[in-house]
């Protein structure tokens, strides 16, 4: 009882309903081959002469959580995995006693996706709550043993919802999401009596000649009882603070702080250094001191911790951002780490790879969007010179999530645990809360307001949010305001631009992310639209605009390619789920001539020329020769006979009178009927194959498709709309079996009246009833054409429409006929039976995804109504 585009939507609930169930039927590791941890990185890993580190990666047992008999195997962690589960990790691992009982014992997980619960010695000792964050544990003396082997066991269960995890289910362009121990795992060995940290704030002179440190040092004395018993040492300790350049010359140091602390107790000690003629951090001319902290008692050291620490001051004006008190722009480019194969796991040396390449390509800014980064990133960042933008991987929240307490007390755990530990790296500029946040949306300024109070609250650091759309308020504790655009050209909204940078600043308004996706690939020039030599000369002319509105920052949105978990239309259609926006391809070539001008952009180089070339027409013969055959068969149907001539038209201008001599029995040919019904199904699928064409590239349908959270309905959208000749053929396949299927329902229906219903009736009453159908056939030749020309797409979807509730019109009639019925009743109770499969649908939907709520975000989005 439902006609095309109904049976569209059919075929898409039906996959989207069971691909939950049957994607993930097993687990499947992966790991970075011949994968090293990094451990002469002193700094990094905070290594000196009385701290090191005992590295867990390697092999670790794995199980399901779910049997407690199932077979363990081994797998390498860092890894991943694909799929959904709980699993139980374990690792065995050795301490001897001093270590235990002379040393402070932290242990530090680089990331884990998604929540776990941690047991030592099968005593939970924490419970990550979710997120791919970094995070460190401090071990209890009285759990760990010396005599026998330790067991670190991990219960990790990941599953993403639409609700309640950061990221959401729903997910626009991000990157890989798998679980697993992602990052490194290691133990931190520090002293018993031990710097834990130190507060470091930055003062300058007002000629940023001179710079000045102040220090607060956080000490503990974790010293146990047996080990606080020593008769010969004195109770006194003495702090000593030193500055020293790369090379190791001393810059400054200060005089000895002596100070008691008893045991279980911990002191803050404020000192303040200053360094005349500072080398001040610039991303021109990275320059940094080290931070060396010594702990004393009498000549024994007691403990030293080693810190890299970057001077400068960077802060927006009212026109500009201002570096060390000059006039500066920050010039940025988003980055996604990972490749296909192994997701977020990558080996040190690809991290400084990308790294480096960001910096030659002239950039001096990073956005780590979307995604949680591994922190060695950012000390790459402070060595070859990146202000690092780090933010919580949300995007496109509905408003009824984003005013949930329990999504908003997620979000500031994800704020305290950024700010925690990314916090300790100079790099580590701004700290953003999400993206595409819409301005009209109270609950997103509201979010956006209780972040910006936790992060300055906790940190000195700049707050942004990233917007889609110009209308934006000012929202407290706010400092930057991003705009958002993807292939839409900013110089069409300069007005509304201008008068943003007027309510709120000039200095605060920057673009967090300037998009322009391919999926052509390389053309003959840039009139063909969503190419290569398009995408150059879009950035091209962003450059030229950059330069009118004085703009103080920018994103480019990406570095490079980056696989995602849903198959997105924008992108080519890409099998691999591969994210054609970069500036360069996943193997970081830099052939691409995007990457070319906007190189020489940066870097004030000779202009890049752009081809013009000339507009191809992508418009599929397909569509004409089928329809053409169509056109013929119907022909041939056509004048098989007299008598079809007069069925077709009496069920066309006399449906009561056709489907009375339907149920009466009367001689109508079945091979014609199954024959029409065969062109009826092309038809269709013909129809269905236009418009899937042409919203290939639509932002708006593939947003209302992601609101489904179905990877499964994704591809098979991206397949058939990317695909026109095989989504006829198999649209062709689902119809015919989609006519049975409803053919059937309608006679189990005539089990519940009185009179005698024959299945050849039902059959001949469905297939005669869309008859109007075959009318489309010159439609379907030039639909694309039509819809391409975006004049009139809205009367063509309209006169569609119209179609549609025609042929459902005459469905209902034929039914009231041939089960002999009142009119009222059959149509009461078709449109109840409609309306009761689309609610059932959306209702699941909602209940497992908030698939109504997204969709709800979608429509406010790009003002659908």
């Amino acid at each position: 009882m439902l006609t095309f585009p109904l049976r569209f939507l059919v075929l898409s609930g039906f996959l989207a309903l069971f691909a939950f169930h049957f994607s993930f039927s097993q687990v499947v590791f992966k790991e970075v081959p011949d994968y090293k941890i990094r451990s002469n990185d002193s700094l990094f890993f905070d290594l000196s002469s009385t701290r090191s580190i005992i590295p867990l990666n390697g092999n670790w047992s794995v199980r399901s959580a779910k049997d407690e008999d199932a077979p363990k195997v081994e797998v390498k962690v860092p890894s991943i995995f694909e799929g959904e589960g709980e699993l139980i990790f374990e690792k065995e691992f050795e301490l001897t006693k001093n270590q235990i009982v002379k040393n402070t014992l932290e242990l530090v997980f680089f990331s884990i996706n998604y929540t776990a619960d941690i047991s030592l010695n099968n005593t939970i000792i924490y419970r990550h709550s979710g997120g791919e964050y970094p995070f460190r544990i401090l071990l209890p003396r009285d759990i760990l043993k010396s005599t026998s082997k330790n067991v670190l066991s991990l219960k990790l269960l990941y599953e993403l919802n639409s609700k309640n995890t950061i990221p959401q289910k729903q997910r626009f362009l991000f990157p890989q999401n798998r679980g697993g121990i992602i990052g490194d795992v290691y133990i931190h060995l520090e002293p018993d009596f031990y710097i834990v940290k130190e507060k470091i704030e930055n003062s300058f002179s007002h000629d940023y000649k001179n710079a000045s440190l102040s220090i607060e040092t956080l000490i503990k004395n974790n010293r146990s009882r047996e080990n606080s018993i020593v008769g010969d040492i004195s109770p006194s300790y003495n702090l000593v603070i030193a500055v020293t350049d790369q090379a190791g010359n001393l810059v400054k140091e200060t005089s000895e702080f002596k100070f008691v602390l008893d045991r279980n107790k911990d002191i803050s000690i404020k000192q303040k250094i200053d360094i005349p003629s500072a080398l001040l951090w610039t991303p021109e001319t990275p320059a940094s001191y080290v931070l060396k902290q010594q702990i004393f008692n009498g000549d024994s050291l007691i403990d030293q911790k080693i810190k890299l620490i970057s001077l400068y001051d960077l802060k927006y004006g009212e026109e500009s951002f201002k570096l060390n008190g000059a006039d500066y722009t920050l010039k940025g480019v988003s980055y996604y780490p990972g490749v296909e194969n192994y997701g977020r796991l990558i080996a040190y040396e690809d991290m400084e790879r990308d790294i480096l390449m960001i910096h030659e390509a002239g950039f001096n800014s990073v956005r780590f969007a979307k995604s949680t980064v591994h922190p060695y990133y950012l000390s790459l960042c402070t060595k070859y010179g990146l202000f690092a933008f780090l933010e919580i991987p949300i995007n496109a929240v509905p408003k009824g999530i984003a005013s949930e307490e329990s999504f908003i007390s997620r979000s500031e755990e994800f704020l305290y645990n950024y700010i925690s530990f990314y916090g300790d790296y100079s790099s580590f500029a701004a700290i953003g809360f999400g993206g595409t946040f819409l301005p009209e949306l109270e609950e997103h300024i509201s979010l956006i307001t209780t972040l910006a109070n936790s992060a300055k609250e906790r940190s000195h650091l700049l707050t942004y949010a990233s917007f889609w759309g110009t209308n934006i308020p000012v929202i407290d504790k706010l400092d930057l305001y991003g705009l958002e655009f993807f292939y839409d050209d900013p110089i069409s909204f300069d007005e509304q631009i201008r008068e943003l940078q007027s309510k709120i600043g000039k200095g605060k308004v920057f673009f967090s992310s300037v998009s322009y996706p391919v999926y052509i690939g390389g053309s003959d020039g840039y009139l063909n639209e969503f190419s290569f030599e398009a995408q150059a000369k879009y950035y091209e002319e962003f450059f030229d605009y950059l330069n009118q509105i004085k703009a103080p920052a920018f994103f480019l949105n990406s570095f490079n390619d980056y696989c995602g978990d849903y198959s997105s239309l924008l992108c080519g259609g890409s099998e691999r789920n591969l994210y054609k926006i970069g500036l360069m391809d996943e193997e970081r070539s830099k052939n691409r001539i995007s990457y070319k001008v906007v190189y020489s952009k940066l870097n004030n180089l000779e202009k890049v020329t752009i081809p013009i070339g000339s507009k191809k027409d992508d418009s599929p013969m397909t569509f004409i020769v089928f329809g053409l055959l169509l056109a013929i068969f119907m022909g041939v149907l056509v004048n098989s006979g007299r008598k079809f001539r007069e069925d077709a038209s009496r069920a066309l201008l006399r449906p009561y009178n056709f489907f009375s001599d339907v149920r009466d029995q009367r001689i109508i040919s079945a091979s014609q009927t199954t024959l029409l019904g065969l062109i009826i199904a092309a038809v269709v699928a013909l129809i269905v194959s236009n418009v899937l064409f042409h919203l290939k590239t639509s932002l708006v349908f593939e947003n209302l498709l992601l609101a489904f959270a179905s990877p499964m309905l994704m591809h098979v959208v991206n397949y058939l709309a990317w695909h026109p000749t095989m989504a006829i053929l198999w649209l062709t396949v689902f119809n015919i079996v989609l006519f049975v299927i409803i053919a059937l329902i309608i006679k189990i229906a005539s089990m519940f009246v009185k009179t005698r219903v024959y299945i050849i009736s039902v059959y001949f009453t469905f297939i005669w009833a869309m008859l109007p159908v075959v009318l489309l056939i010159p439609v379907g030749i030039i639909l694309y054409r039509l819809l391409f020309t975006g004049d009139i797409n809205s009367y063509v979807y309209l006169g569609l429409i119209a179609i549609n509730l025609w042929v459902l019109y005459r469905l209902m009639k034929g039914i009231h006929v041939l089960f002999d019925s009142k009119p009222g009743s059959v149509y009461l109770y078709s449109i109840l039976f409609i309306l009761a499969l689309i609610g059932v649908v959306l209702f699941y939907y909602e209940l497992k995804y908030s698939t109504i709520q997204y969709l709800l975000f979608a429509t406010k989005q790009f003002n659908i109504f």
